[in-house]
C-alpha cells in the first residue's frame, strides 16, 4: 500500500554531495527546497536545478567549487523503486543573504557533458553514425547504456579538433533510416514534373524521409530515426531495437468530476503552444523545398523539388492524418512554387582513389561506387522538413509526477471537447487534439514547500507532425 495520500505526494530520501577528490558524500537533504530535473530529445545531455537554503555556510565550508558529484533519490507515488539521480555541479547562481542564511541555485548537468568540453577530436571518423556514435559516447568515460539504430549510409567525417557532442549532433542531422524509402523520379514521357495545380516543376522529385535525434535521459543515450520514434509498434518504419509503447492514456478532467479512473493518469493542465504556422512552414521548405547540387568533380548541376505531399507516405506519423488526402488543400497549393531553395556542392571524390567516378548514381555508370559518397541528396531537404513537420501541433500538458517518463516517450492524451454542453454527449473528446504525441522534453519537478508531502508534477513539451486520433479521420484534411 503506498505511503502517500495523493497522486503528486513524494518524499525526497536523500540528495548527497561529494566534494572533489573525496569519498564520503555530505547529506544535505534538509537544505534543498525545490529540485527540476530535465531532460529533451534536442539535448545531449540531462540537467537540473536545485534550490538550496543554506544556514550552516555549505557554500563556503565545503567549499563548492563545482564538478562535485551529486546523488538524488527520491520517493514518488507513481512507482514503487526510488528514482535516482547522478550528476555533477556546473554552476552556482542566484545567491543572497538574509539574516543568517543564503540561499542559492545549483546548477546541475550529467557528468559526460562536463567531460565534452575537454575533449577534442582529431582522428578521422569511419563507419556508421551510430558505431561512430557510441565510440564518441565511450571516449567521454562514461558507461552509460546506449539506446540506438544504425543509419542506411556508411560515412567518413575528419573532425578539426571539435566536441564529440557537437560531431554526434551534426552525424545526426545526415542519418538515414533504414527502414526508409528513398527515390528520385522524373516524368519518362515529358521529362517534366508537374505539382497538383498542374504547375510545371524541376522535372526530378526527391522523395524519403531523413533526420535522427541524440538524446540522453534517465535510462541512458539515445540514437534514433524520428520516424522510428513516431512509428506505431507493427510499422516497418519502426526500429526492432526501439522498444516504447505509449504512456497513458492520459485523460482531462471537468472540474470537480470523478469517474472513477486512477487519479495518476489526469492532465492537470494543458495549453497549446502552437498548431498552424504557415510562415514559419514557408520559410523551412515545410511544404515544398527546390534542391540545387553542383558537383565540383564532375560540373554536373542539378535540380530536384522536395514536396510534401509526395513525402508524405515515406514517413510514420503521429496524428490521425492518413494518406495524400489528409493533406489541408491550402499546405497542398503550396507546393507549385517550392517556398525554398537548398545549394549545396557536392563532391562524391574526397574519400575515393579508384579509377571512374566515385557517384552511386546509376546513371552516372559507375561500377564500384564510393562508400563514402556525398549522400546530401538523400538526408539534406528530408530531415529539414521532417524536423520542421514535427512542430506542426505543440503543446504542453502538466500532469502528476512520473519520474519514469522520459524525452523520446510517446503519451496518448484524451482532452474535453470544448464544444456546447449538448454537442458533448455525441462526442466528449476533442477528436482533433488528443491522441498520440512525441514528449520532446520533460521537467520532472520536485516542490518540498507545497503541502504536507511536498508536491511532485511532470510537466511535458509535446509535439507531432499531423492531428487528430489514430482510427478518425482527421478535419484538417481537405476541408
Amino acid at each position: 500500500m503506498s505511503q502517500f495520500q495523493s497522486t503528486t505526494d513524494f518524499e525526497l530520501k536523500s540528495v548527497k554531495i561529494y566534494p572533489v577528490d573525496a569519498e564520503k558524500p555530505l547529506e544535505i537533504k534538509q537544505l534543498v527546497q525545490h529540485i527540476d530535473y530535465v531532460e529533451a530529445v534536442h539535448l545531449p545531455y540531462v540537467s537540473a536545478t536545485m534550490v538550496v537554503v543554506d544556514s550552516a555556510g555549505l557554500i563556503g565550508s565545503l567549499p563548492i567549487m563545482g564538478s562535485e558529484k551529486v546523488i538524488i533519490n527520491a520517493k514518488t507515488n507513481a512507482r514503487d523503486e526510488v528514482t535516482e539521480y547522478i550528476m555533477r555541479v556546473w554552476k552556482i547562481g542566484n545567491r543572497y543573504t538574509q539574516q543568517n542564511k543564503q540561499a542559492y541555485t545549483l546548477g546541475l548537468v550529467s557528468e559526460e557533458f562536463l567531460n565534452n568540453e575537454t575533449v577534442r577530436m582529431s582522428a578521422p571518423l569511419v563507419g556508421n553514425p551510430e558505431s561512430i556514435a557510441i565510440k564518441l559516447v565511450n571516449e567521454l568515460g562514461s558507461t552509460k547504456t546506449i539506446f540506438s539504430e544504425s543509419s542506411l549510409f556508411e560515412v567518413k567525417y575528419l573532425p578539426n579538433r571539435e566536441r564529440p557532442f557537437d560531431i554526434i549532433g551534426k552525424l545526426a542531422g545526415k542519418s538515414v533510416s533504414p527502414q526508409a524509402k528513398y527515390t528520385t523520379e522524373t516524368d519518362s514521357k515529358n521529362k517534366t514534373a508537374f505539382s497538383k495545380d498542374n504547375k510545371k516543376t524541376s522535372g526530378k522529385r526527391l522523395k524519403g524521409s531523413g533526420g535522427f535525434f541524440f538524446w540522453e535521459t534517465n535510462r541512458g543515450y539515445n540514437f534514433f530515426a524520428v520516424d522510428s520514434l513516431c512509428a506505431d509498434k507493427d510499422s516497418p518504419l519502426k526500429s526492432k531495437k526501439l522498444e516504447t509503447t505509449a504512456w497513458g492514456p492520459y485523460v482531462e478532467k471537468v472540474a470537480n468530476q470523478s469517474d472513477g479512473a486512477d487519479d495518476r493518469y489526469t492532465i492537470l493542465t494543458s495549453q497549446f503552444t502552437s498548431d498552424v504556422d504557415l510562415m514559419k512552414g514557408l520559410r523551412f521548405g515545410r511544404y515544398g523545398t527546390k534542391v540545387v547540387m553542383f558537383n565540383v568533380s564532375t560540373g554536373q548541376y542539378s535540380e530536384y523539388d522536395y514536396l510534401m505531399s509526395e513525402a508524405w507516405e515515406n514517413m510514420a506519423h503521429l496524428g490521425g492524418q492518413d494518406g495524400l488526402s489528409s493533406i489541408p488543400l491550402s499546405q497542398r497549393k503550396m507546393e507549385a512554387f517550392p517556398s525554398r531553395v537548398m545549394s549545396m556542392v557536392i563532391d562524391h571524390e574526397t574519400w575515393y582513389n579508384e579509377p571512374g567516378p566515385a557517384s552511386p548514381e546509376p546513371e552516372d555508370g559507375s561500377k564500384k561506387p564510393s562508400s563514402y559518397a556525398d549522400r546530401q541528396k538523400y538526408y539534406a531537404a528530408q530531415a529539414e522538413a521532417r524536423f520542421k513537420m514535427l512542430t506542426n501541433q505543440q503543446a504542453v500538458i502538466v500532469i502528476p509526477g512520473n519520474a519514469e517518463i522520459c524525452a523520446g516517450d510517446k503519451i496518448d492524451i484524451r482532452l474535453v471537447s470544448k464544444v456546447p454542453s449538448s454537442e458533448q454527449k455525441t462526442e466528449p473528446v476533442d477528436t482533433e487534439s488528443s491522441g498520440e504525441y512525441l514528449i520532446g522534453e520533460v521537467t520532472h519537478t520536485y516542490d518540498k514547500q507545497a503541502g504536507a508531502n511536498g508536491k511532485f508534477t511532470t510537466t511535458l513539451r509535446l509535439m507531432r507532425d499531423s492531428f487528430g486520433m489514430k482510427g478518425k479521420q482527421s478535419a484538417h484534411g481537405s476541408k
